[in-house]
């Protein structure tokens, strides 16, 4: 009876995991890439933290090239080692790449999740020159969440993370998009919504008070718009760092230690992240 009781119960759970799946689209794209690891993939024997399709071998052997570099950027800029090794898993497939991600969506460069970095094949073609970039961009995002102390604590408003990561990575995912032409649109009110409480349902979008016109990229690929967001938080996130080190580095302990951004942030600033904003938006105007 007791065997019968469990695998009735075992039943249910999964019926109820596969109707949630079903009607929430986040929750059922991370079921499949949980289905999908990377780190089920042959690993390079000269680096056994990159995984690859065996048509992206080439690729995967640049990645592991790259990674050293990458991983000791992160590090510095971030104040800390790795919580632990990363795993990036390298794709020749779109439609593999996809079910990987946990966003099923083959038109996103790369993503970072669960302590793995999944590459793009276009980062293996069309858009390889932005492999470096990205690579590092992706890297201090499985930086951050690995020292995160729970999987349940509130997410970090996605204009951080990203700013963060652009930064560190020299203008990996803000490629296109220089730092004046960021500025003007800010000038123009076109300026990121700077809260201070992330949105877990949709947490790579960033706001803008007044949605900005579309423009062409330089080099014809990814949304400008979003480049445009990257860009305009990643120069609000040097700003912070140049004017108070300390408290740069004391916010992301504390982020690391699982408080809440806007706690977080106006205890290392002693100001809100709005208040600091206007802050930054009036030094562009000098």
């Amino acid at each position: 009876m007791a065997a019968r009781g469990f695998i009735k119960i075992a039943a249910v759970s999964l019926a109820a995991l596969a109707v949630a799946g079903a009607a929430v689209p986040m929750l059922r794209h991370y079921i499949v890439a949980r289905f999908n690891d990377p780190a089920d993939l042959p690993a390079l024997a000269s680096d056994l933290r990159v995984h690859y399709e065996p048509e992206a071998r080439a690729c995967a052997q640049d990645v592991a090239a790259l990674l050293p570099a990458a991983l000791a950027r992160v590090e510095a800029a971030q104040g800390r080692p790795f919580a632990r090794a990363p795993i990036v898993g390298v794709y020749a497939s779109y439609e593999n790449y996809a079910r990987a991600n946990g966003l099923g969506d083959p038109g996103v460069a790369a993503v970072s999740r669960s302590g793995r970095v999944v590459l793009s094949p276009t980062l293996c073609g069309e858009e390889r020159v932005r492999l470096p970039g990205i690579l590092a961009h992706e890297l201090s995002h499985t930086h951050l969440y690995g020292w995160r102390s729970s999987l349940f604590a509130a997410r970090p408003p996605s204009w951080f993370t990203e700013g963060l990561a652009v930064m560190v990575s020299s203008g990996g995912g803000a490629e296109g998009v220089s730092e004046a032409a960021a500025a003007d649109a800010i000038r123009q009110g076109y300026a990121i919504v700077v809260r201070g409480e992330g949105v877990w349902r949709d947490f790579a979008s960033i706001p803008f008070e007044s949605e900005p016109p579309q423009y062409p990229s330089r080099d014809g690929f990814a949304t400008p718009r979003q480049r445009l967001a990257y860009r305009q938080a990643a120069m609000f996130v040097v700003w912070l760092r140049t004017r108070d080190g300390q408290g740069f580095a004391g916010l992301l302990r504390r982020l690391e230690d699982g408080e809440s951004f806007k706690d977080a942030f106006t205890e290392s600033f002693a100001a809100s992240p709005e208040e600091s904003w206007r802050d930054f938006v009036s030094h562009l105007s000098k």
